[in-house]
């Protein structure tokens, strides 16, 4: 775990570029030369795979479901998790017995990363992570519809060295996003068109599942669920304030209240990357509640009835639903300005936008549920969705293939 001085000197790094490239390439160089000497003792583990997420913050997302599908696959395979802090991430995640734990950043995590035969993650990195000859890397993105610029194509990169231009393979969920990876990522190799992992919930569709994750939140079936999930806004992140929310989420309840005649509560999630969501104007009731903690976001897809979303991919992911999608989209003007270039414009897109209140309950007023299952018909057939709902299955059985024969 970072000591807070040295978590003061990269945020004063980070603010001063020229010193963030500098001490950036000395840990990429001093990183790979530690992995170089494992390999050179050790050599390559043929059993090992190394799994990461959200750049080492996290038990969830495409990689949690394909660890846990290689291990009822091939029991016998070494499975270690690194993460950033171990302590938080066992007490915020269900982690199970047989996944292995390590601190990033320790000589034991470059050990295991310089000696893992796979190595899987869904975040983009730089240089630090250069694997030799025999070694694979899967990257299943934690984006596949992205409105946002990344990678090559986001205009403040400090520098833009990637290593997913060099993966093995790569985890994808539609046509749109493998033209974003070629173009942002300029990834030129192959592809498990086989969707992502994270959305094998989605697709499957399974009551089961929905009771479960109900009963975890403590929401009777009774109850219609919105889920309010809006991205991060990367000026507010570079002020050190929590994003505004500039929705009266009550009026918004009441509205579907209205308009549905079933009753309604709000789970709002604010982006990992957030410091959060001011919520200040609201008055908390039993109407309200926040989420973000929640561990995998794609339980909170699977139990929604209807999400008010704005320019993040979950959007894109929750048009397996069939449900209501309304993108909240007020701030655009600013948002492209201050925060981030759009790959493309949601006005330009099938998505239900809206730029005021007034807007959004015109909306949720004219929406039926043929007509939400039909515009969600129109977002998928834009980006080319091709999810298959074995997505998990199908990259742990590539890994498989890498490793040997599974067990009887």
């Amino acid at each position: 775990m970072l000591t807070k001085q040295k978590q003061a000197f990269r945020a004063y790094c980070k603010r001063h570029k020229h010193l963030y490239r500098v001490f950036s390439q000395w840990f990429e160089r001093r990183t790979n030369r530690a992995m170089r000497e494992a390999r050179r003792q050790w050599g390559i583990d043929n059993n090992l795979v190394v799994f990461s997420a959200y750049n080492m913050r996290s038990y969830n997302d495409n990689p949690k479901y394909i660890c846990e599908a290689l291990h009822e696959m091939r029991p016998q395979t070494s499975l270690v998790w690194v993460f950033k802090d171990v302590q938080a991430a066992k007490a915020q995640y269900d982690i199970p017995d047989y996944i292995r734990c390590t601190e990033w950043r320790t000589p034991l995590s470059y050990h295991l990363l310089g000696c893992a035969r796979v190595v899987v993650d869904n975040w983009q990195k730089y240089d630090w992570l250069r694997l030799a000859r025999g070694q694979v890397y899967l990257f299943s993105p934690h984006h596949d519809r992205s409105f946002k610029c990344g990678g090559f194509t986001k205009k403040d990169r400090l520098y833009n060295r990637l290593v997913e231009t060099h993966a093995s393979v790569v985890t994808t969920g539609s046509d749109f996003n493998e033209r974003f990876l070629r173009k942002a990522l300029r990834y030129k190799g192959p592809y498990l068109d086989v969707g992502l992992p994270r959305n094998d919930i989605l697709v499957r569709n399974d009551p089961a599942d929905e009771a479960h994750i109900r009963d975890k939140l403590k929401i009777d079936t009774r109850t219609k669920i919105l889920l309010f999930a809006p991205t991060y806004r990367d000026a507010d992140k570079r002020a050190g304030c929590r994003e505004t929310v500039a929705l009266d989420l009550h009026h918004v309840l009441d509205v579907l209240e209205e308009t549905t005649h079933d009753r309604w509560v709000c789970l709002y999630r604010a982006h990992y990357l957030s410091l959060g969501l001011n919520m200040d104007h609201l008055s908390m009731s039993s109407r309200l509640a926040d989420v973000t903690a929640y561990p995998e976001m794609a339980e909170l897809l699977r139990v929604a009835d209807a999400m008010i979303s704005d320019y993040s991919c979950a959007a894109g992911d929750f048009a397996l639903r069939g449900k209501p999608i309304w993108l909240y989209v007020a701030d655009i003007d600013e948002y492209t300005k201050y925060s981030r270039e759009l790959y493309v414009n949601p006005l330009d897109t099938p998505y239900w936008c809206a730029r005021s209140p007034s807007e959004l309950d015109a909306l949720i007023r004219q929406t039926t549920p043929d007509k939400a299952r039909e515009n969600c018909r129109a977002v998928l057939e834009y980006y080319g969705e091709h999810e298959t709902g074995k997505a998990a299955e199908a990259a742990a059985k590539w890994i498989c293939s890498l490793l040997g024969e599974r067990s009887p």
